[in-house]
């Protein structure tokens, strides 16, 4: 077994009969750190480096408790790092957008005991096939496939969920209804205001609306920027030209009316 800057050079096998010279390696050393991390304890954790994206963490898990010790745990990251793990789990929420980065990646095992490390720094490969030899990880055109199959959703199951969430969202707001009836508070000790009960609200007629919707239309107005694009200023300019022309003709037709209704005329 060879060994780079501290690290152990361990082959990963797929298969029982690809032989150790074109396996993927994987470096791996015991895991130390400054900083004392609960999730990472001192003396039983495992670091490894170069982990495929393709590598599972059920799959990890499955081996070294088969060939180390009983019981350990697994936990993936983009890079070495104290909080990396924490942001890798955020990729595993169920029914979220985000999708578990297709990289390769570092891994933490943690074991029961400190002489599981021991034991896996002895190891002369990492084989993730079953009894028969055969690969337990999907990889190459048979990942791509089950990863499309993925995304494709089955109508049935679909149309199951919508109804199932659907019929949750009927009841909650069949009991918010009642709540509001009652003007009983809820979790928080608030009461919701409705148009029954001892605590009816105001009436929402149309015209009560229409009044709030004038308001609410005179606030946007009020709130618009004026004079403040090029536009606006020279089409203000053009408006008070206008008006002052207008204004002077008015000014004019009340000049001559006065003029005609004096009494003394000299001339």
């Amino acid at each position: 077994m060879s060994e780079i800057d501290g690290y152990k050079v361990i082959h990963l096998r797929l298969t029982a009969d690809r032989p150790l010279e074109v396996c993927h390696q994987i470096y791996m050393r015991e895991h130390f750190i400054r900083l004392e991390d609960a999730n990472k304890p001192k003396g039983r954790t495992l670091f490894l480096l170069n982990v495929p994206p393709y590598v599972t963490e059920e799959s990890l898990k499955t081996f070294f408790r088969k060939s180390v010790d009983v019981e350990n745990t697994v936990n993936f990251a983009e890079r070495p790092g104290r909080n990396e793990s924490e942001k890798w789990q955020q990729y595993n929420i169920p029914f979220s957008t985000p999708t578990v980065p297709f990289k390769f990646k570092v891994a933490y095992v943690v074991f029961k005991k400190s002489i599981g490390v021991q034991r896996a720094l002895a190891l002369k490969s990492i084989n993730l096939f079953n009894s028969q030899g055969e690969c337990v990880l999907e990889s190459g055109m048979q990942l791509w496939h089950s990863e499309y199959e993925k995304n494709i959703l089955d109508e049935t199951e679909t149309q199951a969920l919508i109804d199932e969430y659907m019929a949750a969202y009927d009841e909650r707001e069949k009991e918010a209804l009642e709540a509001a009836k009652n003007s009983a508070a809820d979790a928080d000790g608030w009461i919701t205001v409705g148009k029954q009960g001892r605590n009816a609200g105001f009436e929402q007629k149309e015209s009560v609306i229409g009044r709030l919707e004038e308001k609410i239309v005179k606030g946007k107005k009020k709130k618009e920027l004026e004079n403040f694009y090029t536009f606006q200023i020279r089409e203000s300019k053009m408006k008070n030209i206008i008006e002052l022309r207008k204004k002077f003709e008015e000014d004019k037709e009340k000049i001559e009316a006065l003029k005609k209704t004096r009494r003394f005329r000299p001339f």
